[in-house]
């Protein structure tokens, strides 16, 4: 990560960090969540909710078999964004090792069943992997399985 994105997100964190069972209000106007490791992130568009919402992100133990980090909820859970959101995930470089960006997806749970990001973005480089969310949910960095 850049040094100007970390303070960035640094500052995005001191702002609107979430602490477990604790959120972070966010509305119509938009804005940044942080996982109390400041790890993952949602960053919400200008628009995507037509109310103040409280949003809530905490570390979960993950379902996925090939999850190489820590999984995510974040919550309420099922809530539909008017326009997609952007997570991103900082995965520890160790889980990299041997990996290839294309080796990589997110999931996200629905309805009890995980399913793939299309959009999802890998950068090998910051260890960093981004995708689009239009709801609030589980999410999952995975090795693709062949």
């Amino acid at each position: 990560m850049t040094h100007i994105a970390k303070l960035a997100l640094a500052a995005a964190m001191f702002v609107t960090g979430c602490s477990e069972g604790e959120g972070t209000t966010v509305g119509p106007r938009g804005g940044v969540v942080a996982s109390e490791d400041g790890r993952f992130t949602l960053e919400i568009p200008e628009g995507a909710l037509d109310q103040e919402v409280e949003i809530t992100i905490e570390e979960v133990e993950c379902d996925p078999p090939t999850a190489i980090d820590t999984c995510y909820e974040m919550g309420p859970v099922g809530l539909p964004l008017l326009f997609p959101g952007t997570i991103v995930y900082d995965v520890d470089p160790e889980e990299l090792d041997g990996l290839t960006a294309d080796d990589l997806t997110v999931l996200i749970e629905r309805e009890e069943d995980w399913k793939p990001l299309a959009d999802h973005r890998v950068d090998m480089v910051e260890a960093q992997v981004t995708a689009s969310a239009v709801y609030l949910s589980r999410f999952a960095v995975v090795v693709v399985e062949e």
